[in-house]
């Protein structure tokens, strides 16, 4: 079975919210976000929030890539690597904050919105700490379709992104799902800091979650 990487489109926006879904849907945190909204109104808030990083994101070093399966032309994974880009430092600042605005102010009817707020907050703090603006290469998103997963399809986003860092001499950073540390680990991405979240605090389970952030130095293999 035959797989290619092509740019994603504007066309390609459902096709992009189908596959982040299935391949978030038992994320261990993620899953407790809409535990009471109905789908179409979570679709609805994918779809908007992917539509406008197709049309705006290559203003800010975006790159989004799909996998197609050869033979059925069905997309079945997708990666949206941030490039370094030159900002100011007010600029950065500002851009980081209006993505946790932006993402806040769109919750919906039945969402966990002290988990969200929550755990959008400690993630822009974590980019905030560790992106060098200009500098540092970005592992933004990585989604398989589950049906297609374990075929080589992460590795196959991953590493034009890393090829490129490592020719600019450039750390890449990523936040990792349980299910894709080992791939990360694997290409040579080190943990240095982490985000706890209380999922009891939410009423979204017992004890904590953790997400660690991720560091990959450049030419170090994997």
């Amino acid at each position: 079975m035959a797989f290619t990487l092509e740019p994603v489109g504007p066309e390609d926006a459902s096709d992009i919210v189908r596959i982040f879904q299935s391949a978030f849907a038992n994320d261990h945190i993620m899953k407790h976000f809409y535990p009471h909204t109905p789908e179409q109104l979570k679709w609805d808030q994918d779809f908007q929030f992917f539509s406008t990083q197709i049309a705006e994101s290559a203003a800010y070093g975006g790159r989004l890539t799909k996998v197609v399966e050869g033979s059925s032309g069905k997309t079945v994974a997708f990666s949206k690597w941030d490039y370094p880009y030159t900002l100011t430092a007010e600029q950065h600042e500002e851009k980081n904050r209006k993505a946790v605005a932006d993402r806040l102010k769109k919750v919906v009817e039945g969402s966990n919105e002290g988990l969200m707020k929550d755990f959008f907050t400690q993630l822009i703090a974590g980019r905030e700490r560790w992106l060098v603006p200009g500098k540092t290469f970005f592992l933004h998103i990585l989604a398989v379709d589950p049906a297609y997963q374990r075929r080589g399809l992460g590795s196959m986003l991953i590493r034009p992104g890393l090829d490129d860092a490592d020719r600019a001499g450039a750390q890449t950073y990523i936040e990792a799902s349980p299910d894709g540390l080992p791939l990360y680990l694997k290409h040579g991405w080190a943990p240095v800091d982490e985000m706890v979240l209380d999922m009891e605090k939410y009423g979204a389970g017992s004890g904590v979650e953790v997400m660690p952030f991720l560091m990959r130095e450049a030419n170090c293999g994997g």
